[in-house]
């Protein structure tokens, strides 16, 4: 970007985007806040952006597919069973019946979560 005086207008009055991109420069006199101009991202930072945006996360396999029957090892429902109902592997979450009170109730646990039952 063009840093000219139109720019610098619409970057200058755009809620929340100084104190986010900007930096700020002492005041030669007096107390209070200097000047705060936008500061350019160094070759370094922006490589660094650009390989944390290009590594992925490890995608969790698990050999579980609706129908399969449960046990939930940990979080408020521990020792509960129940039955998967949906599997979301790439958000490493599952949905499954338990069985609460007598009446079944859809639950989201998180794949390390549960135990397929053999």
């Amino acid at each position: 970007m063009v840093m000219d005086d139109e720019s610098w207008q619409v970057v200058k009055n755009t809620p929340n985007v100084i104190n986010f991109v900007g930096a700020e420069q002492k005041r030669r006199y007096g107390r209070g806040r200097g000047h705060v101009k936008p500061v350019p991202l160094g070759a370094s930072e922006v490589e660094r952006i650009f390989k944390q945006a290009q590594e992925q996360k490890p995608v969790v396999k698990i050999d579980m597919a609706t129908g399969d029957k449960i046990v939930v090892l940990s979080g408020p429902f521990k020792d509960f069973e129940g039955e998967v109902i949906e599997v979301s592997p790439e958000r490493s979450k599952l949905k499954a019946l338990l069985s609460i009170f007598g009446r079944d109730t859809p639950v989201e646990l998180e794949f390390n979560q549960v135990q397929k039952q053999s």
